[in-house]
């Protein structure tokens, strides 16, 4: 499954895939400056929500251009 949403302003490709492996999730930054929010397919679709919003998180808080390790990124967004 694919799509693209506009989220306040930022261009977004969703991608539901399975990782094989329980992350639940994972964003990046594309070239051109949009976002792809990868998606496990093995989780339930509410947990695939909780897993788009904590990633919409990290784009909102413009995480990508923090100079804080992912593993405090995450602490961060856990709250």
């Amino acid at each position: 499954m694919e799509a693209t949403y506009l989220e306040d302003d930022y261009n977004i490709n969703v991608q539901i895939l399975d990782f094989g492996n329980s992350i639940p999730a994972v964003v990046t930054i594309n070239d051109d400056g949009s976002f792809s929010i990868f998606l496990n397919a093995r989780l339930t679709y509410e947990k695939r929500l909780e897993a788009y919003w904590h990633e919409i998180r990290h784009i909102q808080s413009q995480d990508f251009y923090s100079e804080m390790s992912v593993d405090e990124l995450e602490t961060v967004n856990e709250h």
